[in-house]
């Protein structure tokens, strides 16, 4: 062996270029912002759920101290003043039977419209889409005094309907909007070769387009639910004792003159289960649902 190929042995790697090096640096950089950002905004969001998850086992002496205090004996009273004392699974009921009852007829309703927008050669249809868009967009409260006059001369306050109906109201445009770009995002060929065979429109939409968007039909839905779950204006105006449902409960805490912080944490928490399990659950249909489409072939 040569003298040479000794040396050649022996010989570390070449480092990488000067360039090469920046690049990476600034892309380390760039990863470890990211992580930073991630972390800042989850600690904004997760410190504020466990104060409350704390608070909802501590007795008022523990809750009203200058420092937080981390070491505690729990109890459950804050629970069974919940359950006890108000009946809080009858709040949980309502709130069951109008998100569910509003996500419903969001889809029933604004699916079809929103595959119309999406195929049919309809008139000016961008901006039957715009107007829509534009309804979501107004303020509530803006809207609760004539929907409050419309459904007194209808006869419907303080039932369920005055609720469903009014979230449906703000559901819609959402669904339809979504809808139609997941209905956009298909190849109309699918639904022409259906049709060649003999099925109408209506049988395309049943039973080829639909099936196949149904990851953003999830998405959509557990987006319905979660904004009906939390309404309170239109819980407020347009509810009775016995319609009343899970964000006045948790508001019936604050009173005129103190608030029972320990009550309203317990009440928060249940209020926030039903939630959690549901993210749980459609998890994968939520993330397939909200990037359907976002990558072109």
């Amino acid at each position: 062996m040569t003298a040479v190929q000794n040396q050649n042995l022996t010989s570390k790697p070449a480092a990488p270029p000067p360039r090469a090096r920046s690049a990476k640096r600034r892309r380390d950089r760039w990863v470890y912002g990211c992580y930073a950002v991630i972390a800042a905004f989850l600690i904004w969001v997760l410190v504020p759920i466990l104060q409350v998850a704390l608070n909802s086992f501590k007795k008022a002496k523990d809750i009203f101290t200058s420092t937080p205090r981390l070491a505690f004996h729990p109890t459950l009273g804050n629970y069974h003043k919940v359950f006890g004392e108000l009946s809080f699974m009858h709040y949980l009921v309502n709130s069951t039977i109008v998100a569910v009852g509003s996500t419903a007829l969001s889809l029933a309703v604004g699916v079809p419209g929103a595959y119309a927008l999406a195929r049919l050669p309809l008139r000016g249809r961008e901006w039957w889409a715009r107007g829509i868009l534009f309804t979501r967009m107004a303020p509530a409260v803006a809207l609760v005094v004539p929907i409050f006059v419309i459904f007194d001369r209808l006869q419907l306050l303080g039932t369920y309907w005055a609720l469903i109906l009014a979230d449906t109201t703000f559901n819609l445009p959402l669904v339809i909007w979504m809808m139609r770009s997941f209905f956009e995002e298909l190849p109309p060929d699918l639904e022409e070769a259906a049709q060649v065979d003999g099925t109408g429109r209506l049988g395309a939409f049943g039973r080829v387009a639909l099936p196949l968007v149904t990851p953003g039909l999830a998405a959509t839905a557990v987006l319905c639910l979660l904004f009906s779950w939390n309404e309170f204006l239109f819980a407020l105006v347009l509810s009775n004792d016995q319609t009343q449902t899970v964000p006045i409960g948790v508001a019936g805490f604050v009173g005129s003159v103190s608030i029972d912080w320990g009550g309203s944490s317990a009440a928060a928490v249940i209020a926030m289960i039903p939630i959690f399990v549901l993210g749980l659950i459609a998890q994968r249909f939520l993330v397939r649902g909200l990037t359907f489409g976002a990558v072109k072939g």
